[in-house]
């Protein structure tokens, strides 16, 4: 496979992705709750757009979900972690965002409340 022909299919993979994210928008503005829609959308985001290194020789990315399947299902449990410590990484930062973005709106809400 060619530098090119990788860059090409990163490229059909993140305008793939981008539009599941806009369907995934559209299905998960049903959710009433603010703070589960955006766990949910969040979650997406992390599963398919956080690359990891294919293969050993970190010649290539992909992405990190089919990495870890991929590991699990041709290596074994312990290969896994491979693709798994970037998703884990990838979901605390989220999580982190998303406590901040709660924090201040929490207390945007209680300021216009006082007023």
């Amino acid at each position: 496979m060619t530098e090119t022909e990788h860059l090409l299919g990163w490229l059909v993979y993140i305008a793939a992705g981008i539009a599941c994210g806009f369907i995934w928008w559209h299905l998960t503005s049903h959710v009433r709750h603010g703070g589960w829609r955006d766990l949910l959308r969040g979650v997406l985001v992390v599963v398919i757009f956080t690359p990891w290194y294919a293969g050993d020789a970190h010649e290539f990315l992909a992405p990190a979900v089919v990495v870890l399947l991929m590991d699990l299902l041709l290596e074994g449990a312990t290969a896994g972690m491979k693709g798994g410590v970037p998703l884990l990484f990838s979901s605390f930062a989220m999580l982190m965002v998303l406590t901040v973005k709660a924090l201040l709106f929490k207390r945007q809400v209680h300021k216009s409340e006082d007023s």
